[in-house]
């Protein structure tokens, strides 16, 4: 289901190490967001423009780990992306590549990202340079 960024999505997001400076300061991202009698087990956030959509902000609560909410969350988010228009799905991560991979993502140097990319706070601000950025086409 898709949501705002809330005060549990925002702990989550913490809890999980991940940077939510941006999102603070009231930068615009859409969530989608997975819960079960009211509590949150896990989202992912994404922006988009036209075409290119950057996917952040995966996180699950440790009790619903290891059960395929993650890649649920992903696949639910590219179909958003699809229908909306979206051609490409990039990410960064730092810990997370094999993950992706498995999901069809390949890595791509960081200086092929596309403008909207390289602009976002996540990828020019947020995250460290060591990020490895990957991309999928929808």
């Amino acid at each position: 289901m898709e949501t705002a960024l809330s005060a549990d999505v925002l702990a989550l997001l913490e809890a999980s190490g991940l940077p939510t400076e941006d999102l603070r300061a009231g930068r615009p991202i859409a969530f989608l967001a997975a819960s079960l009698n009211g509590e949150l087990l896990g989202c992912v956030g994404y922006e988009s423009s036209r075409d290119v959509v950057l996917l952040r902000s995966l996180a699950i609560q440790p009790m619903s780990q290891g059960r395929g909410l993650g890649r649920q969350l992903v696949v639910e988010l590219e179909q958003h992306a699809k229908a909306a228009g979206g051609r490409t799905v990039f990410l960064l991560t730092t810990t997370a590549a094999p993950f992706f991979e498995q999901l069809g993502y390949e890595r791509v140097a960081r200086d092929a990202a596309p403008g909207f990319i390289a602009a976002s706070t996540q990828f020019s601000e947020l995250c460290p340079g060591s990020a490895q950025l990957m991309m999928r086409r929808l």
